[in-house]
This record gives structure tokens, C-alpha cells and sequence, in this order.
């Protein structure tokens, strides 16, 4: 997880942001809000070469931001990867993309919160999770492994 931590402060260096609706204008990704099944927060989609991350209509802020960041990470680590094709033809756990795209995001959120670590190198992933506003398993997930 290592390398995801540093490809995700490479991104912050390149676009000169961490938030990612930021990254996403940067990055030439459109963001759009559509009405989903609860059980989904969003999906990447990649259509005529534009990519578009589309988002649940329903989701609280944070979430939303979440969920944008966790997409970004699949744009960024799984170029070209389709989780729905790769499940059906091949029997491939996309469980593995899913956790990936989640320390993505929890790097990307808690980087954004730089000023609130005051200059800290460690921090506990609850603390983790209320700074970067991400989900406490996320954050150990993330932070701990």
C-alpha cells in the first residue's frame, strides 16, 4: 500500500490539489449525480474516451466526497480495468481493486487535512477517520496495513 500512498502525493503534486472535484475538473473527469440503487455509492465509466464518475444522487457530503476520491482511485490505479467485465468473464476478486481504490481515497482526504495533523508523522486511524471524514474501517484498513 506503500506505492499507493505515493501515487496519490505524486497526483497532489501534478494537480496542485487533494480535493478531488478539483482533481476531477484537472483531470478532465465529469462528475455526474444520478439516482441509484442505495446499495451503490458510485462507478467509474469511461465512454468515447471521456471518463465521467457517476455518483448517488442521495449521498451526504461526505460520502460524496468519498466516494469521488475512491473513484479517483480507480481512474488512477486500474487504468483501463472494468471490475463488472472482470468479475463476470474471469472469476478475478475485484475485491482486491475495491480495498485499493479505498486507501486511495483515505491518502487522498487525509493529505487534504494537512494543516489538521500540526506537524504529527503518526496519528491512529480513528483519528484518521474524523480528520480525512472517512470511514473508521477505511482508515484502518488504509493507515494500519
Amino acid at each position: 500500500m506503500r506505492n499507493i500512498q505515493q501515487q496519490v502525493r505524486q497526483l497532489i503534486d501534478r494537480y496542485e490539489s487533494a480535493e478531488p472535484s478539483v482533481l476531477c475538473e484537472k483531470m478532465d473527469v465529469i462528475t455526474l449525480e444520478q439516482e441509484l440503487p442505495s446499495c451503490v455509492n458510485g462507478f467509474t465509466i469511461e465512454m468515447y474516451g471521456i471518463r465521467f464518475i457517476v455518483l448517488n444522487d442521495t449521498l451526504d457530503d461526505d460520502t460524496k466526497r468519498f466516494t469521488t476520491a475512491h473513484e479517483l482511485g480507480h481512474i488512477v490505479l486500474h487504468k483501463g480495468t472494468n471490475s463488472l467485465r472482470l468479475s463476470c468473464n474471469t472469476g478475478f476478486c475485484v475485491t482486491k481493486y475495491e480495498r485499493e481504490a479505498d486507501s486511495f481515497a483515505a491518502w487522498l482526504l487525509l493529505l487534504s487535512k494537512l494543516s489538521e495533523l500540526n506537524g504529527r508523522e503518526s496519528i491512529t486511524a480513528e483519528e484518521a477517520a474524523r480528520i480525512a471524514h472517512i470511514p473508521l474501517s477505511v482508515a484502518q484498513s488504509a493507515f494500519c496495513s
